[in-house]
């Protein structure tokens, strides 16, 4: 069965007071400087001020892990110690553990719902039908209509390993020419851009699936605002929003030039109108496909979708509680660097009782 387990996390007591209310109002502050967050954070230190601050406190709790202090012997030769360069990965390793599901959640508030179980546990995922009952006219005489029952559906999603192989310079680390909070950050929106792939590709792909009133294959005003009523009423009420990138929104239009009178300020500014005919439109982030040879978009802009964020969450995303980091020794390369590689489990479907709607708009 799943369970949220976010406080699963165990650090020391110091640490639980002071390097994870640090480490997560960093990555708050670093979300809202490079990318965007509703979250609130604290504005008296700068970014670097608390990336330091970071840094002191994670080094701290890795000495009190492990029991060694590099003090007497210098960081050059603590380096090579196989237990605390274990300590050192255990610890990147729970700094991203205890922000990732919640940074996945923000994100994708709208769409998907998160949830965490133990490392190599299933989800049992329980959907109800969002449709209502069919009421008819019955004679005075008559007991009974049609019996109807609305029936629960029930999936196990099962989290697949993924992993990330980095390079490491330890020594410069723990002098302070590389920072152990921005490798940490790195490493969470490395995997958090994987997992919005997921998610949008189940969105995208369910547009085979939709029944013809459910999809349409271009753009009208006329067809927008049927799809989104259709969504509403077929959620029984919860409001339907349109979500796409900036690309594929800004696409969405009148097609009488007097009607597009004074929405240029508004256009320009945003990039797309933020309501069009009622519906709210909401902008997903674009991500690059880093495999590609030329940093191509990885997230289609051909699709609108809608849905109603009210009721229930369209696609399930299950995460492992727990990731694992795997490091070489000190002398395994060439060079003084170690490959480490972290590993993280999630699945993401589309499970849902809820109706949706899918747009092309090219």
């Amino acid at each position: 069965m799943a369970l949220n387990r976010f406080n699963r996390i165990n650090f020391s007591a110091e640490a639980q007071k002071d390097l994870i209310p640090a480490w997560k109002d960093y990555v708050t502050h670093y979300r809202k400087e490079n990318f965007s967050t509703k979250k609130t954070f604290d504005t008296s230190k700068s970014l670097a001020e608390k990336e330091a601050l970071v840094n002191k406190e994670a080094f701290a709790e890795i000495s009190k892990l492990v029991n060694i202090s590099s003090d007497l012997i210098g960081d050059a030769q603590m380096c090579t110690n196989p237990t605390y360069r274990w300590g050192f990965f255990a610890v990147v390793n729970k700094l991203v553990d205890v922000v990732l599901p919640d940074i996945v959640k923000e994100d994708f508030m709208e769409i998907a719902e998160v949830t965490t179980v133990g490392r190599g546990n299933s989800a049992r995922l329980i959907t109800k039908p969002s449709d209502l009952f069919e009421v008819s006219v019955n004679g005075n005489s008559r007991r009974h209509v049609n019996a109807q029952r609305q029936y629960t559906g029930e999936k196990v999603l099962t989290p697949v390993n993924h992993t990330v192989t980095t390079q490491v310079d330890l020594y410069r680390v723990m002098i302070g020419e590389e920072s152990l909070a921005d490798y940490a950050m790195k490493v969470i929106l490395s995997i958090e851009a994987e997992m919005a792939l997921d998610i949008l590709f189940a969105m995208q792909t369910s547009y085979a699936t939709r029944t013809a009133n459910f999809k349409e294959a271009s753009f009208s005003p006329t067809a927008f605002k049927t799809l989104a009523t259709r969504v509403t009423a077929a959620n029984g009420g919860a409001k339907a929003v349109a979500m796409g990138t900036e690309l594929a929104l800004m696409g969405i239009l009148p097609t009488d030039n007097y009607l597009k009178l004074g929405l240029g300020e508004t256009y320009n500014t945003i990039g797309f109108l933020p309501v069009f005919l009622n519906t709210p439109l909401i902008a997903i982030a674009q991500k690059i496909d880093w495999a590609s040879a030329d940093y191509d978009f990885a997230v289609d802009d051909d699709y609108i979708y809608f849905v109603s964020p009210g009721l229930q969450k369209l696609v399930q995303i299950v995460i492992d509680d727990e990731g694992l980091y795997i490091e070489d020794g000190a002398f395994d390369n060439a060079n003084l660097v170690q490959n480490a590689s972290f590993h993280k489990g999630w699945a993401t479907a589309l499970i849902s009782g809820a109706k949706h709607g899918v747009m092309k708009v090219k």
